[in-house]
């Protein structure tokens, strides 16, 4: 595979990534940046120092990531929602502030009734 393919794939694999917008995302883009650039170009080394080296600079992203994730986690975990969870949590404040309880259904504690479809379920069939 020419090099010319391979970034034409990388490109296009990168246009369908759907990205969630999180406290954390910036760290997240530099894992997936530095890390596996720091992997190949150890992989590349012929010296066994500058080869060590490189393994921890690209170990340090990942764990810088995962100890933020966890610090996030305790103090501040509205900071991991993304950005669309928290437009629409507003939006649904939003509209019990305005509409009141009554026009909104919480799916998680009502159920639908049988009796409440239209017509009803096997009335007069085979009897």
């Amino acid at each position: 595979m020419k090099v010319d393919e391979l970034v034409r794939a990388a490109t296009s694999h990168a246009e369908s990534v759907k990205v969630s917008r999180t406290g954390i995302n910036p760290l997240l883009w530099l894992v997936g940046l530095i890390t596996p650039l720091a992997l190949i170009l150890a992989v590349w080394a012929n010296d066994a120092p500058l080869r060590v080296a490189l393994l921890m600079f690209a170990a340090l992203p990942p764990s810088v990531a995962i100890i933020a994730w966890f610090v996030l986690l305790f103090l501040r975990p509205q900071m991991l929602e993304s950005e669309e969870y928290r437009l629409r949590q507003s939006a649904i404040r939003l509209l019990i502030d305005s509409a009141g309880d009554e026009r909104i259904v919480n799916a998680a504690t009502q159920s639908a009734r049988i009796e409440s479809l239209l017509g009803g379920v096997g009335e007069g069939e085979g009897k």
